[in-house]
């Protein structure tokens, strides 16, 4: 049943207009048509509902419509109840912000390149003597045996060791050695003429 257009309203011709005497408020209940006619018991006994609920004991009707009203205002107490609860939490937040007498003074290197600020290094950062200032670098990529000595250098030599390029090589050779040992099917489609 569709009790959602369930309203408490004074029957027509009445009140302080002087058509007759002021007639106590009345249940009704109007009811909403849709497409469809609300389905086959409508079809087969015309306005069931509004029959069926005109039947309907007062007792029964005020429950009903109480209990619907009451259902809805629920909702909306416990969604204010969570907002006050959200807001609260929000409040809270605003105490959290991080205070600027604490940040960490940290500028970017482009920005200490143009107020003359830049630190490029401390002496003991570089090899040979190199703090990696301007004018006092040292290309790694020269020497790629520079942490090892000649001996230590031949026995790691030693350790069998795979190269990239040769294992892609290798993966390689084994896919074109799998496509040419295996039959692959052909399918012949002939022309209909």
């Amino acid at each position: 049943q569709d009790r959602s257009a369930v309203r408490l309203r004074p029957l027509r011709g009445t009140g302080d207009s002087g058509e007759g005497p002021q007639a106590p408020e009345m249940m009704m209940r109007s009811s909403v048509k849709r497409a469809g006619a609300g389905g086959i018991v409508d079809k087969m006994i015309p306005g069931y509902k509004d029959k069926i609920w005109a039947a309907t004991p007062l007792g029964v009707k005020q429950y009903l419509v109480s209990s619907e009203n009451s259902a809805f205002e629920k909702h909306i107490s416990t969604h204010k109840w969570w907002q006050g609860v959200l807001l609260r939490c929000k409040a809270i937040e605003k105490g959290m912000v991080p205070s600027s007498k604490f940040r960490k003074p940290a500028v970017d290197w482009r920005r200490q390149m143009e107020r003359g600020t830049m630190h490029y290094g401390r002496w003991y950062e570089g090899p040979n003597g190199s703090d990696y200032r301007p004018g006092n670098t040292v290309d790694r990529l020269q020497n790629v045996r520079e942490p090892f000595t000649e001996a230590e250098w031949a026995e790691r030599q030693t350790y069998r060791s795979w190269d990239l390029m040769k294992l892609g090589y290798m993966g390689i050779g084994l896919f074109l050695a799998y496509r040419v040992t295996n039959e692959w099917p052909v399918v012949w489609c002939e022309e209909r003429e």
